[in-house]
């Protein structure tokens, strides 16, 4: 064989043609630009050729068990209906795939009435608002978020929310996985489009006996003598991390922020505000900054040794690379789930994008933020300058990854 047809990428072989080559040597860049990546090769061509490059699982519900890397739509998941909600709640990532180290649940639906308030014992929950306004209470506090707004709602915290407006949508992480087994008893499988508007069943008769069910058997205890307050202003001071363990909100685009290649990462929750649990945050970047980024030597990954991650796309598109499967495009919308022990790279491929990084400890999102420079506005620099990847490698021993 033509030594020009065959490439080593990553203990896995391509076989490609000559032309098909970017001047980087990178095979996951292909033809004319090397953002476009494989546009001109599809994950199934890269399949037929390579036995170990499979095409990375796409699902429609969560597979149930651990150690499988897989993309998912935020439409779809494990649809459930809780009656009288308007909403659906939809499993996106459950305890059967990170070990119980966590649970990631997507909500949307249309105005309806606040669910009850009521705290966990042990449960953590955050709400991330996507799309709309929803009110969040938090014992004696509650704002109105709207996109890119965060609550956090540890344990202990009476809590509770209400979906406003026609349609609004929101994401939340739920620490230890494995609770979201309640939303199973006290909904019913759903396999419309969106939610049911009409619903003319009575509470007493149907919601009510499961939610006593529930309360039982999961850590949830309903605080029914609690007044309800409406929503109070934003005071301008929620853009800060408290640096500890108790209820706080967040405003979209504040916060702190760190900037490395041109990439600008914004910490939402670390394992500080979660006790070591977990840990958010945003990732926004540009394909014009690939080149100073982390990733890119051609073929660089990161493999964490005891987190699970998983990247959420807001806006625009971001390629993915995992070791043994080809690279896949993500868009807006679309979730990857990434077990810890998987290596992993990725590229942003639009002008701009925005991700979420939900980790189940120390991850990706921490290191960032240790790697970075401390980044004053709300978007991206204008210009990048090339990050010091040593800087990265340091790193690994105290945050338990390898750059490969």
């Amino acid at each position: 064989m033509d030594k020009d047809y065959c490439v080593i990428y990553s203990r896995s072989y391509f076989l490609l043609p000559p032309s098909n080559l970017s001047s980087s040597s990178d095979p996951f860049c292909c033809g004319d630009s090397p953002t476009s990546t494989m546009d001109n090769l599809t994950s199934k061509m890269a399949a037929l050729v390579n036995g170990h490059a499979n095409p990375l699982e796409t699902t429609i519900t969560p597979p149930g068990a651990p150690g499988r890397p897989y993309i998912i739509s935020s439409q779809d998941g494990e649809i459930i209906y809780i009656p009288l909600s308007k909403s659906a709640t939809r499993l996106l990532v459950t305890g059967a795939e990170t070990d119980n180290a966590f649970a990631i649940v997507g909500s949307g639906g249309s105005q309806g009435d606040p669910i009850g308030f009521h705290y966990h014992r042990a449960a953590h929950d955050i709400f991330l608002c996507l799309r709309g306004h929803i009110n969040v209470w938090a014992d004696a506090q509650c704002r109105t978020l709207g996109a890119g707004d965060f609550a956090s709602v540890p344990p202990g915290t009476i809590h509770q929310y209400q979906i406003l407006g026609p349609h609004s949508e929101m994401m939340g992480l739920i620490v230890p996985g494995g609770w979201e087994e309640f939303f199973r008893v006290i909904g019913e499988p759903y396999q419309g489009p969106m939610w049911p508007m009409q619903d003319d069943r009575d509470f007493f008769q149907t919601l009510l006996p499961q939610l006593k069910l529930a309360a039982e058997k999961f850590d949830m205890v309903p605080c029914p003598q609690k007044e309800s307050f409406g929503p109070q202003e934003w005071t301008g001071e929620e853009n800060v991390l408290p640096g500890k363990l108790e209820p706080y909100f967040l405003k979209s685009g504040t916060g702190p922020a760190y900037e490395f290649g041109g990439t600008v990462c914004r910490p939402v929750c670390t394992t500080k505000e979660s006790d070591g649990r977990f840990s958010l945050g945003s990732i926004e970047s540009s394909k014009l900054f690939h080149a100073a980024g982390i990733f890119a030597k051609p073929g660089q990954t990161v493999r964490f040794d005891k987190v699970h991650h998983a990247f959420y796309v807001d806006t625009g598109s971001v390629t993915f690379h995992l070791e043994g499967t080809a690279p896949t495009k993500l868009s807006v919308g679309e979730m990857l789930y990434v077990p810890k022990g998987t290596a992993f790279r990725f590229e942003t491929v639009s002008r701009f994008s925005k991700m979420y990084a939900f980790a189940s400890g120390d991850g990706l999102v921490e290191v960032l933020c240790r790697m970075g420079r401390e980044h004053k506005t709300s978007v991206l620099p204008e210009t990048a300058e090339k990050c010091d990847v040593s800087v990265l490698e340091a790193l690994g021993p105290e945050y338990a990854f390898t750059v490969w």
